[in-house]
């Protein structure tokens, strides 16, 4: 079936052609939600064509990897083999069908069709996201190492997924070996956003192992698992973090802890747990899971990370936007304080909220006498900073905060 054995047929037979090497590979699914995709892609060879600009415009964005796998079956324009093969690999892969994706590669080669960089970035991605296999993890290693022979560079993700896997379920020694087999190969781990310093490279697989924990561990609540799944194809994600959580110590005026959070990246090249743990907590809350929050918080204290400042606002205030965490959020403003750390204005802010949300006289006196404890731990509440966090509230509540405050501060 090589692509050049057509140069005299029309554009008709040409994309007949092509629909039936589609519907060749995608005759034997099972899976009830992907033969919908593909009898709604396989309606027509526009559908398939259209079906392939998306996924490049979506997945790639590179030119001159669009020009590889769309090159033209000929002067006609029509959509090639590899393109048709690609597709189908690249949706299963989308819904983490290993086994599937593996049978049309096969299928593909076997017909003469060589693969180009998309096709193993789809490839080895679900092939280094599927854990139910042994052989998948072997074979995600091989085919990447394939591309390097072959000098085809792939993007990121395929890559920390196949490093994450290996971390996961291969002992150091493993991690080691395979990391000097690629850059035996060419590979220029910095291009990768694989900055981990030789010394720490122990540490450096813990941590990926713990990401990959994070997506296959079915104790953990499945909207999390999905969430870290996609944010933690690249480094690029915790990266951004970092730079939100030093942003936000140094925003805070929490200096010593941006600096120390600083320096054990410089020296490591790794981002640090309480990182990791915090952006757990932060997931959890994000989908409305204020227990799951709380016991993430309680998994980094077990594991023997220590919060730091912005690990204490993201928690806290995420307690107290939960009236059934109240008394948490509570509890945890007061520990933040005992360890000499500083609430910033708007997780104070949102603690005394709680408070006056509660509409009685007994919560208002009650936070009236919760502040005046911070008051007698050394914190000074600013009512001018409070109001900025406070515009677009109700001004019943605004009242009822500053009252709570304002009161204790005229004692």
């Amino acid at each position: 079936m090589a692509e050049t054995s057509f140069p005299n047929s029309s554009a008709e037979d040409l994309k007949r052609h092509v629909m039936e090497i589609f519907q060749d590979a995608t005759n034997d699914c099972e899976d009830e939600e992907l033969k919908g995709i593909f009898l709604a892609v396989g309606m027509s060879y526009d559908s398939l064509n259209d079906c392939a600009v998306q996924m490049f415009d979506a997945d790639m964005g590179e030119t001159d990897k669009a020009r590889e796998m769309f090159k033209p079956l000929s002067h006609l324009g029509i959509l090639s083999h590899v393109a048709v093969f690609t597709i189908v690999i690249s949706l299963y892969s989308g819904s983490r069908k290993a086994e599937s994706a593996l049978k049309v590669y096969h299928q593909m080669i076997a017909t003469g069709v060589n693969p180009v960089s998309f096709t193993y970035t789809q490839l080895i991605c679900v092939l280094a996201t599927d854990f139910s296999k042994l052989k998948y993890l072997r074979l995600a290693k091989k085919y990447f190492l394939e591309t390097l022979d072959k000098g085809m560079k792939l993007d990121r993700t395929p890559f920390w997924n196949l490093m994450k896997a290996i971390a996961y379920r291969e002992p150091l020694e493993k991690f080691k070996e395979f990391l000097q087999q690629i850059k035996a190969k060419g590979l220029v781990l910095h291009d990768y956003g694989f900055n981990y310093r030789e010394a720490y490279l122990a540490e450096a697989r813990e941590v990926l192992k713990m990401f990959a924990h994070l997506v296959h561990n079915d104790t953990i609540d499945k909207d999390v698992r999905s969430y870290f799944f996609w944010k933690t194809t690249s480094a690029e994600h915790f990266q951004k973090l970092g730079c939100k959580m030093y942003s936000a110590l140094i925003d805070d005026g929490n200096v010593d802890e941006a600096k120390e959070f600083h320096d054990e990246v410089e020296e490591t090249g790794i981002q640090p747990l309480v990182l990791i743990h915090t952006s757990i907590i932060e997931a959890y809350l994000e989908f409305g899971k204020t227990k799951g929050a709380l016991e993430a918080y309680l998994a980094m204290l077990a594991a023997g990370v220590a919060p730091n400042s912005y690990t204490y606002t993201v928690l806290i205030k995420g307690l107290a936007a939960d009236p059934n965490f109240f008394g948490d959020a509570k509890k945890y403003l007061l520990e933040m304080m005992d360890k000499g750390k500083r609430p910033n204005v708007a997780t104070f802010t949102a603690v005394i909220e709680g408070f006056a949300k509660q509409e009685d006289e007994a919560a208002q006196e009650e936070g009236k006498q919760f502040v005046q404890v911070m008051i007698d731990k050394g914190f000074v509440p600013n009512a001018k900073a409070m109001m900025n966090v406070l515009k677009g509230r109700q001004t019943r509540v605004i009242r009822s905060i500053l009252s709570i405050v304002l009161s204790t501060l005229k004692e």
